[in-house]
């Protein structure tokens, strides 16, 4: 669910729709109190969870942070509201669309940056209608160890993946315009269908998305420190991301698609591409995978991400991480890793209002842990092996995988690495 406190610009003067579609005579902006009334009230329910407590998986409230968020009467209490909800159960996602900068959020951390077409759509809102094709990830470790510390042709096997990955794309969009094409007699019906003067499915529209994986893998095979131990690496990573943006922006030119760079979520291909890599590169991937190599619990590090288990500072992550985010268009996100710890909401408020003004970072979410019990029926805060409260061992941990919440028991080797890696922050407070 995409969330603002204030009107956006782009519904301001739209006509509104009422029941039965029909149109009630007023602007979206002048529905503005009852908006915010129904806003809170959604937040209550977030913040009491379901029946035993836990937090809802879905749907992901999704606030977005704006200049104007800042000057619209009742946001601090808003906030300061959403906050609690950070702090209670983790659910809240904070997204910072500075400037004029207008975003869909979706999926994980996918987003849709709203162009000149798109803001002309608002004006029927039902037209705006947003698709990612695909996702082709690329393997960024395993490129760092056929370069053999050379830059140049790091570069240049980089540049052949992607291209690769775009012609992978074309071949996915041919298929599924064959598909389309065959209409309300094909497998596709529901998407070709005209109700609006287009296909539902628009699929000149669509992106066809970039993902990295293992950034953080790549810098230390190819220089010997990860991201966070030197401003060398850290360099050296923004320069790969930045030359992954260009070569993308140069195939959408050659092959006339669209194809944003996209933090690949990566729940299982951080695993799978980890376990893949020991087999063929096993002396290189021994070196630098991260996660427990005894026990088969490996994985890359997610897309740009520095080490999750890194001693640095929440605020000091969030500053670096948001250093990349400029360069994906289509949807970061940056993890404050709660554990059991329960800062207080305006810990959490100020984090967020520094996080807006002095980073680049486009999006932030707290995540706590949990542990529920199938006996009793309980829900405890942190992850235990037995029910604080009747001791039994019949328990759930949850927490979030990567972008949404989910039951660990369900996780593959490699997340459940990771999950034992995380660094957990309080953010010096605790209620």
């Amino acid at each position: 669910i995409n969330i603002y406190w204030e009107c956006p610009k782009h519904f301001e003067d739209v006509p509104a729709r009422g029941p039965e579609g029909k149109f009630t005579g007023k602007t979206y902006a002048e529905y503005i109190e009852e908006s915010q009334r129904f806003v809170t009230a959604l937040f209550d329910v977030y913040y009491d969870g379901d029946a035993q407590g836990r937090p809802f998986f879905f749907p992901k409230p999704n606030v977005h942070m704006t200049e104007r968020f800042f000057r619209t009467e009742g946001h601090e209490n808003f906030l300061l509201h959403i906050s609690e909800v950070a702090a209670e159960k983790g659910n809240t996602y904070y997204v910072f669309d500075r400037g004029d900068t207008a975003k869909i959020s979706e999926c994980c951390r996918l987003a849709f940056q709203l162009r000149e077409s798109d803001l002309e759509d608002a004006k029927e809102p039902w037209k705006m209608r947003y698709s990612a094709m695909q996702n082709v990830t690329i393997n960024l470790p395993r490129i760092a160890y056929e370069a053999g510390g050379d830059d140049t042709k790091l570069f240049e096997i980089l540049r052949e993946r992607i291209e690769l990955a775009a012609k992978a794309h074309l071949q996915k969009r041919e298929f599924i315009t064959k598909l389309l094409k065959m209409g309300k007699n094909g497998p596709l019906a529901l998407l070709a269908m005209e109700r609006d003067g287009e296909p539902y499915y628009r699929l000149h529209r669509a992106s066809f998305l970039l993902g990295m994986l293992g950034l953080n893998e790549m810098v230390q095979s190819h220089l010997g420190e990860e991201l966070h131990e030197s401003m060398n690496a850290h360099l050296f990573g923004l320069k790969v991301i930045a030359y992954m943006k260009k070569t993308a922006d140069e195939m959408e030119e050659k092959y006339g698609i669209h194809m944003p760079l996209e933090q690949t979520p990566a729940e299982s291909t951080a695993y799978r591409l980890a376990m893949l890599d020991m087999k063929h590169y096993p002396l290189q991937t021994a070196a630098v995978v991260k996660g427990n190599k005894s026990t088969g619990e490996i994985y890359y590090t997610n897309s740009t991400y520095m080490n999750v288990s890194a001693p640095i500072s929440p605020i000091e992550r969030v500053k670096k991480d948001g250093k990349y985010h400029p360069l994906i268009e289509a949807g970061a996100l940056s993890h404050v890793w709660l554990g059991e710890a329960r800062p207080d909401p305006e810990s959490i408020a100020n984090f967020v209002r520094k996080t807006f003004i002095n980073t680049q970072n486009a999006q932030i979410a707290f995540s706590p842990e949990f542990t529920s019990c199938l006996d009793c029926g309980k829900v405890a805060r942190g992850l235990s092996e037995n029910c604080p409260y009747c001791s039994s061992s019949n328990i759930e941990g949850i927490t979030r995988v990567t972008g949404f919440f989910s039951k660990i028991n369900s996780w593959n080797k490699g997340k459940i690495g990771e999950l034992h890696d995380r660094k957990r922050d309080s953010l010096g407070y605790t209620a």
